[in-house]
């Protein structure tokens, strides 16, 4: 935290630049008043104000005051520019603009144009407290077109919207359409909460275990996605995709299987959509895997792939080369168990390889990305033959481009 030192004033301020936000308890500053502030341990410092830019006569502030109510704290957030030029330490900067038509409608401004990258900064941190509450209110902004219609049309009963909406576009839009529309949007905020929200996941590990164990991280993800094919279908080429059999991803590829043959196991197998489909082989590990190794192979820039991103490759190019082998180059009629044919025809010419694994987020360095890691990185997948190398937060962007504009 640093000291700025007026003369025989000392002012401790918290720097979102430099400080340490891991350090940040919440503490109770008056117990009459109900008011708490930030506590920094290893300073041993109350923190009021978050230091968003230090300017050499103007430093731009952001001051949290917590509120205390129902066992939660509730911020709230002051911006302010202090005057360094004041060995007062609470001298908010003035200027003085010319009195004209055009400035008198100004009451007050604080711009945050040169640090709102920091300003976020402080948001995300109140935002990953438990102890927090946030407004969830969710804003859209629409035309005044747009306005008028969401107001026309509330309290409607569902078959007016559904017929308004379809009179608007011009298109045979159904109920179920929009149903559709609306689970995957819902689908996709799953998907959010499973990246971020560590709680939420150990959740589903709880949820999907048996015999009172928790399932394994990658056993969430296999569910997640075989309750949500589309992400894979339109997330990771363009062809369309379903999986191949029963509206299971994990099949058995070689041995007693799917083509005839003992025991090699992929994540998710799928086939395209068309009169002959072609197949998509996808090992899935978790948003967690590290992708490249702590440290430097060759310091101080050159970082090698994961035990776990280099094992989890050769897992799936074995696995795609023992079906291949066992299914040949032709057309190959998909069976039952018990031998009767689906009325699928695949072909296993160079099926499409893919590997879901870990985050990009990795790469974040306390001032930003590491761009020696995250070049490593880059280098390492676009040098992979016949394989694609997806992270689970890229698959998340795929996702939500589906249905971004719906």
């Amino acid at each position: 935290m640093p000291i700025v030192n007026l003369g025989d004033v000392r002012l401790y301020y918290f720097s979102v630049e430099d400080d340490d936000f891991s350090q940040l308890k919440v503490r109770l500053v008056k117990q009459d008043t109900g008011f708490s502030h930030f506590y920094d341990v290893k300073t041993g410092r109350t923190v009021k104000d978050f230091v968003l830019d230090d300017g050499k006569q103007v430093a731009t502030l952001c001051r949290v005051t917590l509120i205390k109510k129902d066992g939660r704290y509730s911020p709230r957030i002051r911006l302010w520019k202090r005057d360094k030029t004041k060995v007062e330490p609470n001298v908010v900067a003035m200027e003085v603009i010319d009195d004209v038509v055009s400035t008198r409608e100004v009451k007050a401004i604080v711009d945050t144009n040169e640090c709102h990258g920091n300003f976020w900064r402080v948001i995300n941190f109140l935002q990953s407290l438990s102890v927090v509450s946030l407004p969830d209110n969710h804003f859209r902004l629409v035309d005044d077109e747009s306005g008028q219609l969401a107001q026309l049309l509330q309290g409607k009963d569902r078959r007016t919207v559904v017929e308004a909406v379809r009179e608007a576009l011009g298109a045979q839009l159904t109920e179920a359409d929009i149903k559709l529309l609306a689970n995957r949007k819902k689908k996709l905020e799953v998907f959010g909460m499973l990246l971020t929200d560590e709680r939420f996941f150990e959740e589903k590990r709880v949820r999907f275990g048996k015999n009172g164990n928790k399932a394994g991280p990658e056993a969430v993800w296999q569910k997640f996605f075989e309750d949500n094919t589309w992400i894979f279908g339109y997330g990771l080429n363009v062809v369309s995709c379903q999986a191949v059999k029963d509206g299971k991803l994990e099949q058995i590829t070689t041995g007693a299987n799917l083509f005839g043959g003992a025991g090699k196991r992929i994540d998710a197998l799928l086939r395209s959509r068309g009169f002959v489909s072609s197949l998509l082989f996808c090992e899935i590990k978790t948003h967690k895997t590290p992708l490249l190794a702590v440290e430097a192979y060759r310091p101080p820039d050159v970082f090698q792939p994961s035990d776990e991103l280099s094992g989890g490759l050769a897992q799936l190019q074995k696995t795609v080369d023992k079906a291949v082998r066992d299914i040949g180059d032709e057309f190959h009629r998909l069976s039952s168990p018990d031998g009767t044919p689906t009325g699928v025809e695949v072909a296993a010419l160079k099926p499409k390889q893919v590997l879901v694994i870990g985050s990009l987020k990795e790469f974040e360095a306390e001032h930003g990305i590491s761009r020696e890691r995250a070049t490593s990185f880059e280098l390492f997948r676009r040098g992979v033959l016949d394989t694609e190398v997806v992270t689970f937060d890229e698959l998340f962007e795929r996702a939500r481009f589906i249905v971004q504009d719906v």
